[in-house]
Parts: structure tokens; sequence; C-alpha cells
């Protein structure tokens, strides 16, 4: 799936970059090309979140000793106490409806709630029915060893030995990815909020395009007088500058988020202005 999503994608971005290597002022923009480009974007969203599932499939291992049960992704790591767990089952049963298929590509994963408040992970290449469940009291771990009944022989002995420390049940987050700042709901919603903004005056400049002249007003004098004409094209840097500036307080953020959570989120809420002020000044010179 990856392989073919990724020549899709190369063929599509080669068309779009073909039609910008024209001088700007041939550039055919309109909203047919717009969404052009929105596809493109969508497909690289998309490759990279197969990108990563790929990844998380050949890097997911488990790993055993005399304290806990260690499930291994990307540099990630679930944490289960053997001291914490109650007994281990083969498949999911009831508790293995209701998971969608987007969590089923490249390995079975993702994260459910019970009715008695325990929480299920999965960290498979197995299907739900054929999984070896993990039961503690407070979450279900389905997973995959090579060699099921050697694993839970292994897991028994290292259990009876008793555990030399105590363990937390914990996720332990790589620092690969910077989870923590992508899974920062204000973070997150300042980001998606830019990029839509930004998405949407584009859209607006496409759909205007065609109709304005080669030249408009994009210098006016203190008193609102059109002190300069630039060719129309210049249009088309103005969200292009906001959407790089945006990149840019995205790049601070996740340099900063560690130590500055409060730094990171204003960054984020200050690319939200900057996109505003970009759009007004875009939709002041079309209208």
């Amino acid at each position: 799936m990856l392989l073919i999503l990724l020549g899709v994608t190369v063929f599509d971005g080669l068309q779009i970059v073909r039609v910008f290597a024209a001088p700007p002022e041939n550039w055919p923009v309109n909203l047919g090309l717009y969404v052009r480009v929105v596809i493109f974007l969508a497909l690289l969203l998309c490759c990279a979140a197969l990108t990563y599932r790929v990844a998380a499939a050949f890097t997911l291992s488990y790993d055993l000793d005399r304290n806990g049960l260690y499930i291994n992704w990307l540099g990630n790591r679930a944490v289960v106490p053997l001291e914490k767990i109650s007994h281990l089952d083969v498949g999911l049963g009831d508790m293995g409806k209701g998971w969608g298929p987007v969590h089923a590509i490249g390995y079975y994963s993702g994260q459910q709630w019970l009715a008695d408040g325990r929480s299920i992970h999965r960290f498979s290449t197995l299907p739900n029915d054929r999984s070896l469940v993990v039961h503690t009291d407070e979450a279900i771990y389905a997973i995959s060893p090579k060699d099921t009944d050697a694993f839970v022989q292994d897991l028994e002995q290292r259990r009876n030995l008793g555990a030399a420390k105590t363990l937390s049940t914990a996720v332990e987050p790589g620092r690969m990815f910077l989870y923590a700042f992508w899974h920062d709901t204000t973070v997150r919603g300042l980001l998606i909020a830019a990029f839509a903004i930004n998405l949407v005056v584009l859209g607006l400049l496409a759909a205007r395009y065609p109709e304005l002249a080669s030249s408009v007003e994009m210098r006016f004098n203190a008193v609102g007088q059109a002190a300069a004409l630039r060719p129309r094209h210049d249009l088309l840097f103005l969200p292009l500058a906001a959407f790089l500036l945006s990149l840019v307080n995205t790049g601070l953020g996740l340099l900063l988020y560690r130590r500055q959570k409060l730094g990171a989120r204003l960054l984020q809420g200050a690319s939200v202005v900057v996109q505003l002020m970009f759009s007004v000044a875009v939709l002041t010179i079309i209208h």
C-alpha cells in the first residue's frame, strides 16, 4: 500500500512541479489547480501515516525480565509489571469488537476503554482472536510473540523468581517523534486552525484569481490610496509566507516544548494570528 501510494504521490507531485516550473505570470491558478494541490498534500499525509505504521510494525518487539514485560515500537516502550499480571488468555473475545480498519494496517493497534474502567491496548501482528492477551487489574494488552508457548513459559518462570524492583505501568514515549508536543490538545488545535485558515484563504484566492487584473494594488499610503501596483502572482506569496512562518513556529515549538510548554503553545497561537493577518490582507486586496 505504501509503495503504491508513494508512486501516485510522486507522479502527482511531478505534474504539479511542471505547472509551477513556468514563469509565475503564466501559472494557471484556478480552483482546479487548487484541488490538485490539496489532493497532493493529502497524499503526503497518507504516505507519512503509512510510513509510520510500516516502521512501527517492523520494530514491534517484546522483552521480558524478572520485573516486567516491555512492548517496544519505534523507540517507544510500554511497561507492564509482571507482579501486576493476573492471568493470560488467547483472544479478546467480545472485547475485540468495534475496532476500525485503520487500526489494522500493518499491525493491529489502538486503545479502547471497557465499562469496568480498564483499557485495552493492541500491539499485535495477529487478529484479535489469535493474539496472546495479558490481563492486569488496570489494563489488557494484546500481543503476538513469535513462539507463544515459549514466551508464556518464560514469563511464568520470571514471575516465579519475583521482582528485583518495583515498576509502574506506563507508556514511555520515544524522543524521536516528540509525541508530547503532537498529543497536546491545545497545540494540535492551534496547528489545525492555522493550517485550515491557510487552505481556506488559498481556496478563495484560487477561485478569484482568474478574474483579477494582471496587476493589482498591493501597497497603500497613509490615507489608504493605492501607492503601487504589483503583478497578481505576488498575491500567491502572501499565504505561502504565512505558511512558512507557521512551519518556523512549529519547529521552534518542538524544540521548546519539553522545557517550556507555555512558550511552545504561544508560538502556535502566534501562527494562528499571523494566518489571520495575512488572510485579511489577501481578502482586502482581492475584494
